[in-house]
């Protein structure tokens, strides 16, 4: 949509019931874009999506402004074209473009719909789901389907479209046109993000400035003049968030508006974002500022500040970022366990959680000590001068802390998955030899987990020794901790390593992996002599 009167989120009772904790599965985002924005339709369309098994809803939003309604949801690759042919049935009931009034010129009652993968996906098997999409609703509703983004018919605007549907033949469906129906668009990206940016200007002007905006490939733009106010929305449809973001699009467009002598006066998100985005984002003017953020929370925050998102509607992030909405569950079971549940399962009659998660966590405990060591020395006017070096030492031990955490898991995984290869059937001399590779595969993934524990706990010793030159002196004890579980975690996933090279088979690759090891470990039985001794002084 491009200017918003309105932003309403309809959940029905069964969309309640049905959230859970997602596990990061492959799970495909889908946005379907509907020329109408009645409640009623809102709801119904929902209640389709909510019903498909497996189908999560994540937004709706109407706006009556644009005459446009976007809901967004996930599903499975399996489920989500079931999830969004079932709201397409419900538009081809409930829409008539004759009777359509918005300022948008979509091609039809459903305007687009997207695929973008959410997670576990790649890009070539989204549009094996949007192909499977497109035949299945030519077929069903014996409608013309047309490729989103580069399809001729796309711009041509409603009026022209009989004769564009004349001239171009669609991917799927009847080369016919329906005055209520139209045509429909389909396709994939990257990822998919709506994004409206206000300016106090004309059309003209803000046309200029979406003239710029559409030399990227990556990125369309067009104008909407607000009939209420005179002002101008540049509503701009992001096609891929790693190569441009937000900032981006917000950078460019207060740059050519600077140019043109008119204000920008904040931005909306239309639909849900990737947590991704928003972050990619603050990161960006995080740095440009050189202001000190690294919590995500504080992040979110900033940006929401940085890019206006509040100047139309609040934005909430729990009902706007995908993976808030979702409740993700980012973490595995066992980072995700209390204290309590953690120990009993290390001390339980199993050989997982063993010694490479404990070695994982210890070495995270070290490196979170050394963290509150560096928080507790920040922006106490008693250690002003130790300002910058915890500014440089805190990012880096957050964002090891971050990597090493999920290997407590991925320890405990590797190792269920040698289990499964050991059970590998050995009727034949294929099998045999099939079970022996898998063996061996099984074995390096075991040894590669706690290996990089050692690598990001290494990789840490210079902040740790930075801190120990310029910190808080009343925590002294606690920085002696961190360094010690420091240590001990990096010398226990080195005796992982050695262990379970004993059974690698190829020679050089155990003979490298091994020297590998101990040179880490040397350095850092080094280091944390050093820096205990230095304590001590």
């Amino acid at each position: 949509s491009i200017f918003f009167p309105y932003t309403t989120l309809f959940r029905s009772k069964q969309w309640y019931q049905r959230r859970v904790r997602v596990t990061m599965e492959r799970l495909v985002h889908c946005v379907v874009i509907i020329s109408d924005t009645r409640q009623e339709l809102a709801e119904t369309v929902t209640e389709a999506i909510c019903h498909t098994e497996s189908c999560i809803l994540v937004h709706v939003h109407a706006d009556k402004g644009a005459d446009r309604m976007v809901a967004s949801f996930v599903g499975s690759p399996e489920t989500v074209v079931e999830g969004a042919l079932n709201a397409a049935v419900i538009v081809q009931r409930s829409v008539d473009m004759r009777y359509h009034k918005g300022p948008l010129n979509p091609v039809g009652a459903l305007h687009a719909v997207v695929f973008t993968p959410f997670s576990n996906i790649g890009p070539a098997q989204c549009e094996d789901i949007a192909n499977s999409f497109s035949h299945n609703l030519a077929d069903l509703l014996e409608v013309p389907v047309y490729q989103f983004n580069c399809s001729p018919v796309e711009d041509v605007g409603y009026d022209n479209l009989p004769a564009a549907i004349e001239a171009n033949d669609p991917i799927f469906g009847p080369k016919e046109f329906s005055p209520a129906w139209g045509t429909t668009l389909v396709g994939t990206s990257r990822s998919f993000l709506m994004f409206n940016v206000n300016v106090m200007g004309t059309r003209d002007q803000a046309n200029k400035i979406c003239k710029y905006l559409n030399n990227r490939p990556d990125l369309r733009a067009k104008t909407v003049l607000l009939e209420d106010n005179g002002n101008a929305v540049i509503g701009c449809e992001i096609l891929d968030c790693e190569t441009c973001g937000l900032s981006d699009v917000m950078d460019t467009i207060k740059h050519h508006a600077s140019e043109l002598n008119i204000a920008v006066v904040g931005s909306h998100v239309v639909g849900s974002i990737p947590l991704q985005a928003l972050i990619k984002a603050a990161d960006s003017y995080i740095e440009k500022e050189g202001v000190f953020l690294i919590k995500e929370q504080q992040k979110i925050r900033f940006i929401i500040d940085r890019l206006g998102l509040n100047s139309v509607s609040e934005f909430k992030p729990e009902s706007k970022v995908i993976e808030y909405v979702l409740g993700v569950n980012r973490h595995g079971p066992l980072q995700s366990s209390t204290v309590q549940q953690f120990v009993e399962s290390v001390g339980a009659r199993t050989s997982t959680p063993g010694g490479g998660s404990v070695s994982a966590l210890v070495t995270a405990l070290g490196l979170a000590l050394g963290q509150m060591t560096g928080w507790m020395t920040y922006g106490s006017k008693k250690h002003e001068g130790a300002e910058k070096t915890v500014t440089s030492v805190l990012p880096v031990l957050h964002r090891t802390i971050d990597q090493i955490t999920p290997l407590i898991d991925a320890d405990a995984m590797a190792f269920a998955n040698y289990l499964v290869a050991q059970k590998m059937p050995v009727t034949n001399e294929e099998e045999t030899l099939r079970k022996q590779e898998a063996l061996e595969e099984a074995l390096l993934t075991i040894v590669h987990v706690p290996m990089k524990i050692m690598e990001l706990g290494c990789g840490c010793w210079n902040q740790i020794e930075e801190l120990t030159a310029n910190y808080n002196s009343s925590l002294k004890s606690d920085l002696q901790v961190a360094i010690k579980c420091l240590e001990a975690g990096i010398w226990g996933a080195y005796k992982n390593i050695m262990i379970n090279l004993d059974d690698v088979v190829n020679d050089k690759t155990k003979q490298e992996i091994a020297a590998k090891a101990r040179k880490l470990l040397e350095s850092s039985e080094t280091m944390s002599g050093r820096l205990l001794a230095s304590l001590e002084k």
